[in-house]
């Protein structure tokens, strides 16, 4: 039995180059993609502050994708920490969950399986000087994580990063959709 999944977007301002937040129906995550120089203005909201994960996103001068993956139990603060870094990162994008129910243990096992998961696909660099160390967490919570793990790469996807698709995956992807649109004459 297949379910689907309703992704609901908004694009702050109208810039899509700027802020935007994704949400995925009957999850309790969401997803922020924030430019650099937009992250004052993304410290405004109530749940910049909560418990994440983050991938900076770059490229480095050989124009190649460049990705940073860290995590902070107040993502907007580390963040801003980012910003006195050397300008190898132009946006974010910011991991949590709505009702800030992550722990420092949770984000540290996602900040690890991400890690691995890039390094895995080989689309970007990765500029972290270490791998980060996995949580030892309970049954219950790395279910829980790894679902959180499929629908954040979703809608990472969605706001075109690949960073944790092999090849093979996107274009087995690619072949399996569905035509959502049919012509005119099939509907007749």
């Amino acid at each position: 039995m297949a379910f689907s999944k309703t992704i609901q977007m908004y694009i702050f301002d109208g810039n899509p180059n700027g802020r935007i937040m994704c949400e995925l129906s009957n999850w309790n995550g969401r997803i922020y993609k924030v430019s650099r120089n937009e992250l004052s203005v993304f410290s405004q909201r109530a749940d910049a502050e909560n418990t994440g994960v983050y991938f900076l996103l770059g490229k480095d001068e050989n124009n190649t994708d460049t990705v940073y993956i860290g995590e902070a139990e107040k993502v907007c603060t580390r963040l801003k920490q980012h910003l006195h870094d050397a300008d190898y990162w132009s946006d974010a994008i910011v991991v949590i969950s709505k009702d800030d129910l992550l722990n420092k243990a949770h984000v540290k096992y996602l900040e690890n399986r991400f890690y691995c998961l890039a390094q895995d696909s080989g689309r970007a660099v990765i500029i972290n000087s270490t791998v980060p160390t996995c949580s030892s967490i309970s049954e219950y919570d790395e279910a829980m994580l790894q679902e959180f793990i499929s629908n954040a790469r979703l809608l990472v996807n969605t706001l075109g990063y690949k960073l944790f698709d092999t090849l093979e995956e996107s274009s087995v992807g690619q072949q399996n959709e569905p035509t959502c649109f049919p012509s005119a004459r099939s509907r007749r």
